[in-house]
């Protein structure tokens, strides 16, 4: 059984977290990110192999549509982690994980 907005918000996050001014792009932050974008979206779950009803889901994600709203959400997500980080101000010359 997978998520199919796993993958997709993960690959979203890369393109979009670089973009948030302040977003220190930790592991715990990432992590963060990706967790509150995937509980904004109705989850699409699919099983089997290869997975039953994945091509219709995927393109459906893959649409102008579907990806203006995964970017929306995942943009939301990075900027409130990015106000609220739940760590300190890691020091400098840490490194970012994307």
């Amino acid at each position: 059984m997978k998520n199919l907005f796993e993958e997709a918000i993960a690959e979203v996050y890369k393109q979009v977290s670089p973009q948030v001014a302040n977003f220190c792009g930790c592991a715990k932050c990432r992590d963060d990110a990706i967790s509150l974008a995937l509980n904004h979206v109705r989850p699409r779950y699919v099983t089997g192999d290869p997975p039953r009803g994945a091509v219709l889901s995927r393109l459906e994600i893959q649409s102008e549509t579907g990806q203006a709203q995964l970017i929306s959400v995942v943009m939301d997500a990075v900027k409130m982690v990015a106000s609220r980080p739940r760590h300190p101000t890691p020091p400098l010359g840490t490194p970012a994980v994307t």
